[in-house]
């Protein structure tokens, strides 16, 4: 390893040493109710004070969870806290609605996941210039900035990935939770009972949204509130317009049957047309593969026993 290396490395080792002397300073430093504690309780002073200690055993607590939830988790979270007092408001909204929508990940807040972006940025710059250091010159630098860039870009890709494969399970799953819907109000149920059921049975994507709706509900939040919020937080196209058309049925005083009967339908078919725009997607990703992948290998198992042959005759006819 090259001196610039060991002397980033140690740096980077240097700064972690500091921010884990930080944080371990700041859970050492006793308030009101450990004092009391340890006045009380661990070190009695007076005899008065002592005697209760004396005929009950006072355990201590025992050590829970493993040493990443006990030590690291904690650490990034007040990581994530002092990065977030120096981020943009409008940017901290913008990526806690990110993270809603992608079901928040790992319980990620907005400024948890600027501490891995930062993260990922350093362990690019770091691999970028290993990879720097390590490439012939004519493609060091090019390599470098491509292993930069896309370190860098990971969590982003990471979470945008989650947020579509999301939405893509609501959008399926949205005709059957219809159906069932409907079948509850056929049975009687009001439109709040029917979404409570679903949720209950379904533990999807768009079961646990039903859920929370319900429970939004329980506390006091109006219906329309509740729903628009669902569709807000997951921004699918068609739950926005099932939500509109299921208020505006509320308001004219329709049959909600009829409409969640309506409602399935359409979204029966247009899942099949989604479907189809699927399938007819499929020849063009499939062509890169086939290019690079397969017709290769293809090449090499038809054309290669005769490749020798070839270069021979070549090389008696040639000059």
């Amino acid at each position: 390893m090259t001196p610039l290396t060991i002397g980033l490395v140690g740096l980077g080792v240097i700064l972690l040493g500091l921010l884990a002397l930080i944080v371990g300073l700041r859970s050492a430093s006793s308030g009101e109710m450990d004092q009391r504690m340890r006045e009380f309780v661990i070190e009695p002073a007076t005899p008065q004070q002592r005697w209760p200690y004396d005929t009950l055993a006072i355990r201590r607590p025992e050590l829970r969870g493993s040493f990443v939830s006990r030590t690291l988790t904690p650490f990034f979270h007040y990581i994530g806290r002092f990065l977030g007092r120096f981020t943009p408001a409008s940017t901290i909204e913008a990526v806690n609605k990110s993270l809603v929508a992608a079901g928040n990940p790992m319980n990620l807040g907005a400024g948890e996941f600027y501490a891995i972006r930062l993260g990922f940025i350093l362990l690019g710059a770091f691999l970028g210039y290993a990879f720097y250091t390590r490439m012939p010159d004519r493609f060091a630098l090019l390599m470098g900035l491509m292993v930069f860039v896309v370190v860098m870009y990971a969590p982003q890709s990471w979470l945008r990935g989650r947020i579509r494969r999301r939405r893509d399970r609501v959008k399926r799953s949205m005709p059957d939770a219809l159906d069932m819907l409907s079948v509850c109000a056929d049975a009687g149920l009001g439109f709040d009972q029917s979404l409570q059921r679903v949720g209950e049975s379904w533990k999807t994507e768009l079961g646990r949204e039903f859920t929370r709706v319900v429970k939004e509900m329980s506390l006091g939040v109006s219906r329309a509130t509740a729903l628009r919020g669902m569709a807000e937080r997951l921004n699918v196209t068609e739950l926005s317009s099932f939500v509109a058309i299921i208020l505006q049925s509320d308001e004219l005083g329709m049959s909600i049957a009829d409409t969640l009967h309506s409602q399935a339908n359409q979204m029966r078919i247009e899942r099949r047309y989604w479907a189809q725009e699927q399938a007819r997607k499929l020849p063009i990703k499939m062509l890169f593969p086939l290019m690079f992948l397969i017709l290769p290998a293809l090449f090499v198992v038809v054309l290669g026993p005769a490749i020798p042959s070839l270069a021979n005759l070549f090389g008696v006819l040639g000059p």
